[in-house]
């Protein structure tokens, strides 16, 4: 590689045929990937942003990013450790490390809904479920990765993807992004020591809005959350607000005002809405108003993203059997055979 810095080429962002885009690690350059280095540090981030996610997506309802921080500090950890500067392991670091954001979003999206709906999950049914759900998915993806990825170049953005490779290609070039990891975890850490272990205020606080009948405004002043809303950005921090402004000032006082006059419980309360306060009407209501948003977002998802589904899965039986090989490092998908024989086992033991 040149010693002069390179930036990621305008291509990447499309302009040009995903069969004709030239990665920034050419593909007959060789240099090690999936090292020993590469696999047990990626599984330790891997578990560490599984576990944030999981604990924040419980928390606010929804999951950050894990490949951009795993970009930034694989590379900082290759470098200031092992000596290693090289993208590749870095890079296989950040995708193992976003592996556990999505094995997060399967846990806090589908597990509670099972939950809330009476099914009792021990620990070890729920570690089960995870693991075997993790490897569907890594095997899910293979017969539609090429359409999604090469033929859909400059089409479909991948944003968080595209951030990551940007954090990859400056780490790698002599950019100094762990040390603003570094200082962004010594002040979280400080002020949740400040906060929290000092209790110098309250992390949480509570108003009630006395002209709406039983309508209350609280904030949570969480480390966590200020990092989550540095993450998400003003836009999607506004419309979660906005989704609690809805629901505090106007679904709650409304349940409260048109319910106080029902005699008897409404599903799935036990109490009388008249003897409700506004954080019973939110847990016995409100939560179920978000999580059918939830899933009829993700329905909406999945209906959109069908029609590519299935013309990615048309694409791949059609080549069932040939047992193509390439010497191209992009380009390396397990066999069809493999890929539905691994299903067909995973869906077995979950029986």
């Amino acid at each position: 590689m040149s010693k002069e810095a390179r930036k990621l080429p305008k291509d990447a962002y499309g302009g040009i045929r995903g069969e004709d885009y030239k990665p920034f690690i050419r593909n007959d350059e060789k240099a090690p990937e999936s090292t020993v280095y590469s696999i047990i540090l990626g599984i330790l981030f891997a578990v560490v942003f599984a576990a944030a996610n999981t604990y924040l997506g419980l928390k606010v309802g929804l999951t950050i990013s894990a490949g951009i921080p795993g970009a930034i500090l694989a590379t900082g950890v290759f470098k200031s450790i092992f000596r290693r500067n090289n993208i590749l392991e870095s890079n296989y670091v950040a995708s193992l490390a976003a592996v556990g954001e999505s094995i997060a979003g399967g846990i806090i999206f589908v597990l509670p809904a099972l939950i809330l709906i009476g099914f009792n999950l021990p620990l070890w049914t729920v570690v089960v479920v995870t693991v075997i759900g993790g490897i569907m998915g890594v095997y899910f993806i293979v017969p539609v990765r090429k359409h999604l990825i090469v033929q859909e170049h400059g089409k479909l953005v991948y944003p968080e993807a595209m951030a990551q490779a940007e954090v990859l290609v400056n780490a790698n070039q002599g950019g100094k992004g762990f040390g603003a990891v570094l200082k962004g975890v010594i002040v979280g850490l400080g002020y949740k020591i400040i906060s929290g272990g000092l209790a110098l205020w309250n992390e949480t606080a509570t108003y009630v809005i006395k002209p709406f009948q039983n309508a209350m405004i609280g904030t949570d002043t969480l480390a966590s959350l200020v990092g989550v809303g540095f993450i998400i950005g003003t836009k999607t921090s506004s419309l979660m607000f906005a989704g609690s402004i809805v629901a505090w000032l106007g679904l709650i006082p409304l349940i409260k005002f048109f319910g106080a006059s029902v005699g008897i419980p409404i599903f799935p309360s036990t109490m009388l809405i008249s003897e409700m306060p506004a954080t019973d009407i939110w847990s016995n209501y409100i939560k179920y108003i978000g999580a059918g948003a939830v899933a009829a977002g993700g329905f909406i998802s999945l209906a959109r993203s069908l029609p590519t589904i299935f013309k990615s899965f048309k694409e791949a039986m059609g080549g069932f059997g040939k047992g193509e090989k390439t010497l191209d490092r992009t380009n390396q998908d397990p066999s069809i055979v493999w890929v539905l024989f691994l299903q067909y086992s995973s869906l077995s033991s979950l029986q």
